[in-house]
């Protein structure tokens, strides 16, 4: 999501994370993480988890495309062996002949 559709659909938390980013933690600070050092370490975990996400999403699409090529070759290998055909749907017919 951009930063400016961001600010026009969560105008408080984006004028929240602006006064966090403005006025930073000052050295000597209590140990007790502020809320700007949660809003950094959240920040930093959604971004680990929307790589991760990603990485697990193309990982699916690679296996789907795998699976799919091999399905094609067993039922080009099963109707060669078999010597019968499969057939298909005609588009534009749609379910005529399940009657």
């Amino acid at each position: 999501m951009s930063n400016t559709t961001f600010r026009r659909h969560f105008p408080d938390i984006a004028q929240e994370i602006a006064a966090l980013w403005s006025a930073p933690p000052t050295p000597g600070a209590p140990s007790e993480p502020t809320s700007y050092h949660r809003l950094v370490a959240r920040n930093a975990k959604l971004k680990r988890r929307h790589r991760e996400s990603t990485e697990t999403l193309t990982l699916a699409a690679c296996q789907i495309q795998r699976v799919t090529l091999e399905n094609q070759k067993l039922r080009e290998e099963l109707e060669a062996a078999t010597g019968v055909a499969r057939l298909t749907s005609v588009p534009g017919l749609g379910h005529q002949y399940s009657r």
